[in-house]
């Protein structure tokens, strides 16, 4: 059996969790047809780091809180995600996941300037994307859920761009053994209007209509199966 290690970063909100579950709660959703045990670390207790030697893979999740806010916890993952890299276990990061990836390989990560991306939204898999293990699977142009303020500013150096749109430059993200979306996979079309919903007054202040975007909401297959191919693809039991 597959083991996971699957960091929490944060919390959603707590009327979706009670509906929905935590981020966590969510992610396993997505695997739940396939043969994976998943334990869940919460980053921000004073709890040692777990042996990354015991686990096939580790999925990084998002999280209400900014990268550049440098809170104590958030920190000192940094160290623990470079030892992630030396170790070469597979890595998936999810949206803050994403950027604190990027941070701790030697990236910059910034609020964007055009504001939040929420809602369901294209991307397209760049020439390396089409041609990773990974990214690979899905459509060239697919669809997925989207609720971030901040972005990967700067690549780290040697990172390979997988996947973009016209609003997000960095979506999707390979260095090595370690992979990074700022999209969520794990979102559901309901989840995403939540968010939207929560956010409305932040995307109207950048001229956005929470509405129109709410109405255009839609699950996201494609994306979803990334999760599922990563834990059955990447994370094999030769691993361990």
């Amino acid at each position: 059996m597959r083991k996971i290690l699957l960091i929490k970063m944060g919390d959603t909100f707590p009327g979706l969790k009670a509906t929905h579950g935590d981020f966590e709660d969510m992610i396993s959703n997505c695997l739940s047809d396939i043969n994976v045990q998943i334990s869940v670390y919460d980053a921000r207790t004073t709890s040692p780091q777990p042996q990354l030697s015991e686990y096939h893979g580790v999925i990084v999740t998002g999280s209400h809180s900014m990268v550049t806010a440098c809170e104590p916890w958030s920190e000192a993952l940094l160290p623990y995600i470079r030892e992630m890299q030396q170790q070469q276990i597979p890595v998936f990061g999810i949206c803050y996941g994403h950027q604190l990836i990027a941070k701790a390989l030697g990236g910059e990560v910034g609020f964007h300037p055009l504001g939040p991306e929420p809602g369901t939204v294209e991307v397209s898999l760049t020439t390396a994307g089409k041609q990773d293990s990974l990214l690979g699977s899905a459509p060239a142009v697919f669809t997925v859920n989207v609720a971030h303020s901040q972005t990967v500013t700067k690549l780290p150096k040697g990172a390979i761009l997988l996947a973009a749109n016209s609003f997000e430059p960095h979506q999707a993200f390979r260095l090595g053994n370690i992979w990074a979306v700022q999209f969520h996979p794990e979102f559901t079309r309901e989840i995403t209007q939540y968010y939207i919903d929560e956010i409305a007054d932040e995307i109207r202040k950048f001229s956005g209509d929470p509405q129109k975007i709410r109405s255009a909401c839609t699950d996201t297959a494609d994306c979803r199966e990334l999760l599922v191919a990563f834990v059955e693809q990447s994370c094999t039991v030769e691993a361990a």
